[in-house]
């Protein structure tokens, strides 16, 4: 047997009783005799469930508590359970922890009342921002931003606008801003904004008195502006169907201006088309003031483009009635 012994009854009785308890690094000590690998055989001859394991009377005390006990509590509770060993338990199980406050300070009441910048930033979201659902470590939703570098004047607005903490980070030629907070996530859900949002388009109720707003958050996310050969702006919008028919129809109300909604290409990504709206010359003109003039959230790139739209002299046109009579019938349908 090489120097083998068997287990003795006081030995066997003791392993029963401390295994399913005790990891087996610290059983060493008990079994003086003992090598780390004839304990675990032993067990194992016994059928003796693990330590490492979690025992069906700790997860009930995961899914009963892990969502509102404290930390100190919980891991009282739950003896010989590292704090991460119970987080990563209760990401296994599904269950995320109660977070009445941000880890990271940020103004989680933002989106709980209306006004223009906060308007301007949801449509921001609409067209360039997502929620992402936290499921690592039970860790809360977020909000997350992402924008060429370029861009990165976006960013900061909206950490100064949210009162927020959170750092920015650099991938190559984007940045990214992800702001973690249950509340906010929860609030912009209520708005209309959901989880993969480009597959269920809800166009947010925005109170008319801010649409303009609104549609300029939407505009710098998803908008372009340009001028062409002739050096006369031009102002187009890519996106969901519902978003450009909401642009669009409040265009057409302000100003009676119309644009043809254009479907475009079909994104992979999303597996539905995307549609397109555009203005040109004297419209775009008109369009590209109403939304940047006086406004104090905005891509600066986007707003030096506005600003020379104000020198820019373009006799104004009017729609042809054949437009209007055509546009008309298709906005009573």
């Amino acid at each position: 047997m090489n120097g083998y012994k068997f287990w003795t009854v006081k030995e066997v009785k003791l392993l029963k009783e401390l295994y399913p308890r005790i990891r087996v690094r610290d059983l060493i000590d008990r079994f003086p005799k003992r090598t780390k690998p004839t304990i675990v055989a032993k067990a194992m001859s016994l059928n003796l469930p693990s330590a490492k394991l979690w025992q069906p009377n700790e997860n009930k005390i995961i899914i009963n508590y892990f969502y509102s006990v404290p930390e100190k509590t919980l891991t009282q509770m739950l003896p010989g359970r590292s704090w991460l060993a119970i987080m990563a338990q209760g990401e296994r199980l599904g269950i995320k922890r109660k977070r009445d406050k941000p880890r990271i300070r940020v103004n989680v009441d933002y989106f709980k009342k209306w006004s223009a910048n906060m308007s301007y930033l949801l449509g921001f979201i609409l067209a360039d921002g997502c929620i992402i659902q936290g499921t690592y470590k039970g860790y809360s939703d977020s909000l997350k931003f992402g924008v060429q570098s370029k861009d990165r004047d976006i960013l900061e607005k909206i950490k100064s606008e949210l009162k927020s903490e959170h750092k920015l980070s650099q991938n190559k030629n984007a940045i990214h801003l992800c702001i973690t907070s249950q509340e906010i996530v929860d609030d912009l859900k209520g708005l209309g904004i959901i989880y993969r949002k480009s597959l269920n388009e809800i166009v947010p109720k925005v109170p008319s008195k801010y649409a303009k707003d609104f549609i300029r958050g939407i505009v710098d996310g998803d908008g372009s502006l340009w001028f062409d050969k002739r050096n006369y702006p031009t102002l187009s919008v890519s996106g969901g169907e519902n978003t450009l028919r909401f642009i669009r129809d409040h265009f057409f109300t302000k100003f009676k201006l119309y644009s043809k909604l254009s479907r475009r290409t079909y994104s992979e990504d999303i597996k539905k088309y995307l549609y397109q709206i555009s203005y040109r010359c004297s419209s775009a003109k008109k369009l590209i003031e109403y939304l940047y003039a006086d406004a104090k959230l905005y891509l600066n790139r986007k707003q030096t483009v506005s600003l020379k739209c104000l020198d820019v002299n373009i006799k104004i046109r009017q729609n042809s009635k054949y437009r209007l009579k055509q546009y008309n019938e298709s906005f009573t349908r």
